[in-house]
């Protein structure tokens, strides 16, 4: 790999983890620490990321919120498809919670039924705020920038009170079974959902099975279905009803 594309991947791999070490870029590429060390060097020096002790952070800068047509634009087919297989669970007047997620912003995006949605989303807010049909509720309380969502101990505990036929929930990470996520607030905010909620939804794709992040609010075999873009392995069809996409629409 040219020293270009390692820098671009670098990039991108900070606009997902704020700090990027040196140790794991060695791992990552397969080459010297002198390598990485001229790597990190030419991005300080073109003032693309931060030097710190052992590795490099994004600047402030690149933590912008990135505009909700940006958001829009990350609709794969994958993601469309999920979508509208989850549509199908969603009956008028009905209560539901959605996620943060590209794909549940999708649904979102499509939904035409009239129904009672909770969501601590600023882009699911925003996409439904347009619908007449809709009863919205904004969970509110601080804004956390690098997933858009809004969390406030007082906010979060409303959801005790409140009964949803069905929750739709995204994932961070699926590795193992394990349902994961990158921040605790938003973590703990969801166990509160799904306390109460008649049905419990993952949509994700495959990639995610791949993926772990920090904090896990349970297992596959704690929810009641899983809508995927392709066929998962045995272990994960042993352990929930997955319902998926596919070219001949064998879901």
């Amino acid at each position: 790999m040219y020293q270009e594309q390692r820098l671009e991947e670098i990039l991108k791999l900070l606009q997902e983890n704020e700090v990027l070490t040196t140790e794991k870029m060695i791992e990552h590429f397969g080459v010297s620490r002198d390598t990485v060390r001229r790597d990190f060097s030419k991005l300080s020096n073109e003032g693309k990321v931060k030097r710190i002790h052992g590795g490099v952070m994004q600047l402030e800068t690149d933590k912008k919120i990135s505009s909700f047509n940006d958001r829009l634009d990350s609709f794969t087919i994958s993601k469309k498809q999920i979508a509208e297989i989850a549509n199908n669970y969603i009956q008028t007047d009905g209560t539901y919670f959605f996620d943060v997620s590209t794909i549940v912003l999708k649904l979102a995006q499509i939904l035409d039924a009239k129904a009672t949605i909770y969501t601590h989303s600023l882009d699911n807010s925003i996409m439904l705020s347009s619908k007449d049909n809709i009863s919205l509720h904004l969970l509110g309380g601080k804004f956390f920038i690098k997933n858009r969502f809004f969390y406030s101990l007082n906010e979060a505990e409303i959801l005790n009170n409140i009964k949803f036929d069905v929750a739709f929930i995204g994932a961070a990470g699926l590795k193992n079974g394990q349902v994961s996520f990158e921040d605790q607030t938003d973590a703990y905010l969801k166990q509160l959902v799904l306390k109460n909620a008649k049905r419990k939804i993952i949509l994700a794709e495959e990639s995610k099975f791949s993926k772990e992040a920090t904090y896990t609010i349970g297992n596959l075999n704690d929810f009641d279905l899983l809508i995927t873009d392709q066929k998962p392995g045995s272990r994960i069809l042993s352990m929930i009803d997955v319902k998926y996409g596919s070219d001949d629409n064998g879901y």
